[in-house]
């Protein structure tokens, strides 16, 4: 108790103005069948023996499609920890609704990729990437995809990489037109990779290797999935150089066989060329903003409730300038910058609890052509006559 009456040496603590950002990381969230284990509900696994103890291990991908995405996770690429949702344990039975899933009214317990809407309040991990390997080709299951890639938990985007089955290459800009795919968190790839006897669907092959670029660039995707040496050796479509560039501008990004070996081509998601935004239409840079926008809801969630005075917006806009240099410094970004702007914090939001801060940034946007001039030059004939 105190009496008002001091003496001797004392101390205060305040809180630190700076604070430091929440890293997300690239988190998979795939969801389909399993031999057994539990079904809707979303289960943390970061091994091959995990998974196999949980899920069990069949070596029958198509009946099994989890085991896919834990074999390329684990075995091939080497990325933890992975998100699996199985809604079944026989692949025959289960039809796209099952894996779209939804609310039941009598239990409100959620199925499908309505069970993706778990996975923070779990385990505080924000989903980056959703696969459903060997569902996906479906339209209303990439459409139900893109829409709880672009908010999750009412706030949270990700991306959704999914799967075009086609006969001939030249439909594939079609299919994304005529099913409605055209959007800026839909990725989308053609042409399954061969691997011995193993056979892969590209959405897997593309989000465990976009995780693995990413784990090497400590967590920032700022870098496309795009030209990337690939674990595969053949695939069911070889396209040529003209070929291939044709899809990669329609939105479609193919499997293609080139000096790298074989790699996905392309860096535009599957919006392009129906918008021409680059924060929507290359990959790395949608992937870029989801990335800015969840970590600030992850860092200053902390902040909610606190009285707005000029204390907080410092500690605000000088916490995430520090962020915004730091990415700058490592060329995740250009340049940004952060700022409470007045004109866009009217007093009457201000009187009810409403603060805005503007955010400005610019990730680097992926090289898609790199041009050379070459040119004869006569007068390097003149060498010969020079001693």
């Amino acid at each position: 108790m105190s009496t008002g009456y001091v003496r001797g040496v004392t101390v205060e603590e305040k809180p630190t103005s700076l604070l430091p950002p929440v890293r997300t990381s690239t988190i998979v969230v795939a969801v389909g069948t399993a031999q057994g284990g539990p079904v809707n509900k979303a289960v943390l696994i970061s091994s091959l023996e995990e998974y196999a103890d949980t899920f069990g291990i069949s070596g029958n991908w198509e009946k099994h499609t989890l085991e896919e995405a834990a074999q390329v996770a684990f075995a091939l690429e080497s990325v933890s920890p992975v998100i699996f949702i199985s809604v079944g344990n026989d692949a025959s039975t289960v039809k796209p609704s099952d894996v779209i899933g939804g609310i039941n009214p009598d239990t409100l317990q959620p199925s499908g990729l309505e069970v993706v809407e778990e996975v923070y309040p779990r385990f505080r991990i924000v989903p980056t990437i959703l696969i459903a390997p060997g569902f996906s080709k479906d339209p209303s299951v990439a459409t139900a995809m893109a829409a709880k890639a672009g908010a999750i938990n009412g706030h949270f985007k990700a991306m959704a990489y999914v799967d075009i089955e086609v006969s001939k290459y030249t439909d594939a800009p079609a299919y994304l037109v005529d099913n409605g795919l055209k959007f800026p968190q839909i990725k989308a790839f053609l042409g399954k990779g061969f691997s011995g006897e193993k056979t892969y669907h590209p959405s897997t092959l593309a989000a465990f290797r976009k995780a693995r670029i990413d784990a090497e660039n400590q967590g920032i995707p700022s870098k496309t999935v795009s030209n990337k040496p690939l674990y595969v050796n053949d695939s069911d479509f070889h396209l040529g150089l003209d070929q291939a560039n044709y899809l990669a501008g329609q939105g479609v990004t193919p499997l293609f066989n080139n000096a790298n070996g074989w790699v996905f081509w392309g860096a535009r998601t599957a919006a392009y060329p129906a918008s021409t935004d680059p924060k929507d239409t290359f990959d790395n840079v949608r992937h870029m903003f989801n990335f800015i926008n969840n970590e600030l809801i992850l860092t200053f969630n902390q902040k909610i409730d606190s009285p707005i005075t000029r204390r907080l917006i410092r500690t605000v806009t000088d916490s995430y300038q520090v962020r915004l240099n730091g990415l700058a410094a490592r060329e995740d970004i250009l340049g940004g910058r952060i700022a409470f702007v007045e004109g866009e914090n009217p007093v009457t939001d201000l009187m009810d609890g409403i603060v805005k801060f503007h955010v400005w940034f610019t990730p680097p946007s992926p090289a898609r052509e790199i041009h050379f001039i070459t040119e004869y030059d006569p007068s390097y004939w003149k060498t010969l006559f020079n001693g």
